[in-house]
């Protein structure tokens, strides 16, 4: 049986490679010699001692990463800060080291505190993988949508049909795009394979539920947000700081609930004249077995009505073995990578 360190060890060193693989070298270095200093019993053993105890997916890593990233965008570590880009430092991975290392054991009871409150993420990015799947229900039903997201966090994707989507980079021939080319948040490059971009879809109604729903247009709920981003990742932040002004101007309920309750109580009965969605990303690894059940039972018995002045469809995008699925109605219609880059559309 492995002791709390290893535990906590190898969950450092499995976000360090994630962090790698997608593009962030800065916190990637980091993690990996947060490694070796858990080893020592130094300062990273005093902020994460005790979390060994959480399950596998709880984000421990990026909990921690988030923690001393907020202290940072509240100007309380301003040396620390002089080598994260998020606040404009120069990403010296290696100089910030002594510097995250020392904020852990002198903040520690902030950092605790902090990594208690758990990983709060809404990584607008998802959208561009979810794109497809919404204009496809569009194109086959005809009728406008009516969109519900379980898991929705601040409910930036709620807002998907807002933003702007280029299947190709700018300029290039035979580039064809979807959505507001004024949009403050555009997804360019995110295609290797994009999805049929010449369909019409139309939003009348955008709702979802969460167990502790973010405000994207408060102070707080911005911090929170932006805390969590990766700090070498300007884009993501830039689509994310775009997708909050957004939100200011395109109302969309995140109420309190649970995600099988919010759903037997929305699908209750049809909404005729409209087509539901019900959609989630990287939601149901967090669910226990129980919750899942109802989820599915519940979804399987809406989508499988015969309505068709009312249908309902079920999207998703839930991790694979190595890539993430993008499925409607259990149909596999493409893969992407975990931020919604990479998106390979496979559906005819």
């Amino acid at each position: 049986m492995p002791t709390p360190r290893e535990v906590l060890a190898g969950w450092l060193t499995f976000q360090a490679q994630g962090c790698a693989e997608l593009g962030s070298p800065f916190y990637a270095s980091l993690l990996e010699t947060a490694v070796a200093d858990l080893d020592t019993e130094g300062a990273v053993w005093e902020a994460l001692a005790g979390f060994e105890t959480e399950p596998e997916w709880s984000a421990v890593a990026l909990r921690m990463m988030g923690a001393v990233h907020r202290l940072v965008l509240q100007d309380q570590l301003p040396q620390l800060a002089a080598h994260y880009p998020s606040v404009g430092g120069d990403g010296d991975a290696s100089a910030a080291w002594p510097l995250f290392r020392d904020a852990l054991h002198e903040r520690r009871p902030d950092i605790r505190r902090l990594i208690a409150r758990g990983c709060q993420t809404n990584e607008v990015g998802r959208s561009a993988a979810l794109l497809g799947g919404f204009l496809e229900v569009a194109h086959r039903t005809r009728l406008p949508l009516r969109i519900l997201e379980i898991g929705a966090s601040a409910g930036l994707n709620l807002r998907w049909d807002c933003y702007r989507y280029e299947s190709g980079k700018s300029g290039e021939p035979g580039e064809a795009g979807w959505g507001d080319e004024n949009s403050a948040v555009r997804f360019v490059n995110f295609f290797d394979v994009a999805p049929p971009l010449d369909r019409a879809a139309e939003v009348v109604e955008r709702t979802g539920c969460d167990l502790q729903p973010i405000d994207p247009t408060t102070d707080e709920g911005s911090l929170s947000l932006r805390s969590f981003i990766w700090a070498d990742q300007l884009g993501r932040l830039s689509r994310l700081d775009g997708a909050i002004a957004i939100a200011s101007d395109v109302p969309a309920q995140v109420e309190r609930n649970d995600a099988a309750s919010f759903l037997q109580r929305e699908l209750e009965a049809p909404r005729t004249g409209t087509a539901t969605v019900v959609f989630h990303s990287v939601f149901m690894q967090y669910l226990n077995e129980g919750t899942r059940r109802r989820i599915t039972s519940t979804l399987d018995q809406a989508a499988s009505s015969p309505r068709p002045e009312a249908p309902v469809y079920h999207l998703s995008m839930e991790p694979d073995e190595e890539r993430f699925e993008v499925r409607l109605n259990g149909d596999l219609l493409g893969t992407s990578r975990a931020h919604g880059t990479g998106v390979r559309w496979l559906a005819p």
